[in-house]
């Protein structure tokens, strides 16, 4: 390849979305793409305004949403009744409008001619987001006149979740001493206020974003909003959203036994993997693959390291760190050598891992339910009744994944799980795990055959022999080892088109060769140093 052509496109804008509440109007989700204006709806601004707002205090110019540097940014126009970020007035800059701030999951923008604790009828609020389902229901739930709110899966009363993931009396809504308070119930996944666990109880403020299991609430203190999942929604690819955002700048190894006596192992990666990305990770020797994996799954201590993290892991919009109790339940991390009873079927496996999961939160019925469900999505219903023994080492593979899937696991690792295969059982594997199977292999022919990541869950695979199935993957990621500080960088983030250009070679085992500095050609720091560039423009 001539490896003076292009080398490496920048990223389109990724999926955001913009949450508008205007009194009295039905919650709206719009997509942002681009650049958007932001304005009151009238007949001369009809062609201009890409947001389009009722209320009578917003400008008919009011604001623009952009996107650079990898990031939505949003600028007021010198409105006149100006825009809240985050509780702050954001003040003129110059004769264009105030200065353009990044957003993150999460912030608050507001249209408001009146102190905060006095909103105007017509106030109008924007929550932002990389995260939220944008293509779910929203709905509110007033709180006027009650002092307590159960929530939890399929109630009788209170705010019904459907979300599997919720306990039956997941939480309660308190208002004492006229403030409310979210009381966790000692639910089994969970109660996440602004990206932090409650623990036991919190009380709530107005733009509260609660997380429960699946499901995004929004306090704002005269009613709550909440979408409602829907079910057996097909995952659209080009609307997916950031599951997991990476931020790692430096990644240290001690052992227990000497935990003073330090190394770097990784340094500055800074990536974002989306729902329905199957990725992988290359890295020539010492490049930090395996510690790669760990940092982002939460595996940092054991007995024979420990990981020191500067920086961090965004899952599902939170910090994965500070909540790893609840968040680890999302991560599914594939063993290279499961420990399989190979005369247990295919049912049974799943079963019994589902009974060890769900124990004390599910009746029988529903796990039963819960484990027909995903042995039709994981497409096992042709080999459900067949011991594991019998099926090839590919189904095998998927069962695992199965396993993993009962808990809604949402994030896979798999570490060289092609290890010790010939090439015909390392593309069984493969295909096994990210493409469809044909009809004729699945009993329910009524049901929609998709890859397993394909259903809007994400999967990192490390494997040595990249070649075999290099059309499967979405993309990849390259850690090389840096001579000047001996850690391993980001050498690669893309697709896998544009990996073979950057790094100018015909296969991607040949990525690898040029990187390496032991039996390779020693290029590491060059094509770090090059991809940085090419990320700045």
């Amino acid at each position: 390849m001539n490896n003076q052509t292009i080398y490496y496109a920048a990223p389109p804008p990724r999926p955001a979305s913009l949450l508008i509440l205007e009194n009295g109007k039905a919650v709206r989700v719009v997509h942002l793409h681009g650049e958007m204006q932001l304005g009151r709806s009238t007949p001369e601004m009809s062609q201009n305004n890409s947001i389009a707002l009722s209320s009578e205090i917003t400008s008919r110019n009011h604001g623009t949403f952009f996107f650079m540097e990898h990031s939505y940014y949003y600028r007021d126009n010198n409105s006149m009744n100006g825009t809240f970020y985050n509780g702050v007035k954001l003040p003129k800059y110059n004769e264009r409008g105030s200065k353009a701030i990044p957003l993150k999951d999460g912030d608050v923008l507001r249209i408001d001619r009146k102190e905060l604790n006095q909103p105007h009828p017509q106030a109008v609020e924007m929550i932002f987001s990389t995260s939220f389902p944008s293509e779910e229901n929203w709905h509110r739930f007033p709180l006027q006149g009650k002092t307590q709110i159960s929530i939890g899966r399929n109630q009788a009363e209170g705010i019904s979740l459907s979300d599997f993931m919720v306990s039956r009396n997941h939480a309660v809504l308190r208002k004492q001493r006229n403030q409310w308070e979210i009381v966790d119930m000692q639910s089994k996944n969970g109660v996440i206020v602004n990206q932090i666990a409650v623990n036991k109880r919190q009380i709530l403020h107005p733009f509260d974003v609660i997380r429960i299991a699946n499901t995004t609430l929004i306090f704002l203190e005269q009613e709550i909003i909440y979408h409602d999942r829907k079910a057996n929604v097909p995952f659209d690819y080009q609307q997916r959203s950031v599951m997991m955002s990476v931020n790692l700048d430096t990644v240290f190894a001690s052992r227990p036994s000497s935990p003073l006596k330090r190394k770097c192992l990784l340094k500055d990666i800074h990536l974002d993997i989306e729902a329905g990305d199957f990725i992988l990770v290359l890295g020539g020797a010492g490049a930090g693959k395996s510690t790669f994996i760990k940092a982002i799954t939460g595996q940092n201590r054991d007995s024979e390291q420990i990981l020191s993290i500067k920086g961090q892991i965004m899952l599902d919009g939170m910090n994965l760190y500070k909540n790893l109790r609840i968040l680890k339940h999302k991560i599914g991390i594939v063993p290279q050598y499961p420990d399989y009873r190979f005369h247990d079927t295919v049912y049974h496996t799943i079963m019994d891992s589902a009974q060890i999961q769900l124990a004390g939160e599910y009746s029988a019925e529903e796990i039963r339910q819960r484990v027909d469900e995903v042995i039709e999505n994981m497409m096992l219903t042709s080999i459900k009744d067949s011991m594991l023994g019998i099926i090839s080492g590919g189904q095998r593979k998927r069962v695992q994944v199965a396993i993993k899937a009962v808990g809604d696991i949402r994030f896979f690792t798999y570490d060289e799980p092609d290890a010790g295969l010939d090439i015909a059982g390392r593309i069984d594997q493969m295909k096994q795990l990210v493409t469809p199977i044909t009809k004729a292999e699945s009993v329910d022919n009524s049901f929609q055959l998709r890859p397993c990541t394909e259903s809007g869950s994400a999967g990192l695979m490390i494997s040595h022999y990249p070649d075999d199935v290099a059309d499967m993957y979405k993309k990849v990621i390259v850690l090389a080892k840096s001579r000047t500080d001996d850690a391993g960088h980001l050498a690669y983030y893309g697709d896998v088109a544009n990996a073979l250009n950057f790094f100018g070679v015909n296969k991607l085992s040949e990525i690898v060769i040029e990187i390496n500095y032991e039996g390779g050609k020693g290029r590491g720091d060059e094509f770090i140093q090059k991809f940085e560039r090419t990320r700045r423009g």
